[in-house]
């Protein structure tokens, strides 16, 4: 047959869950503290690697526009060239 528990049985039980559940979530709150914190930690790191792919591509842009600005010069020089007849055959471009 089944015994039945004692109110105080009863309550030695309902005691020791209650410190179980308190324990662990001591124990939980600085773990999740950790783990926010390296979650917090990786954003930063992916936030500034994307600031410093940001920047390259900046930079790279405007070394691309250096290149075109000069490129456009050189051939408005030779056009005059040309022009003026100083140039034996027109260059063409590619």
């Amino acid at each position: 047959m089944a015994e039945e528990k004692t109110a105080s049985a009863k309550l030695v039980d309902s005691v020791a869950l209650t410190l179980t559940a308190r324990v662990a979530m001591i124990v939980a709150l600085p773990v999740a503290l950790w783990m926010g914190n390296r979650l917090v930690a990786t954003v930063d790191e992916i936030s500034k690697k994307l600031d410093l792919m940001k920047e390259a591509s900046i930079e790279q842009s405007l070394e691309l526009r250096a290149q075109q600005r000069t490129l456009a010069d050189h051939e408005a020089r030779v056009r005059v060239l040309e022009a003026a007849g100083r140039v034996a055959q027109p260059i063409t471009r590619p």
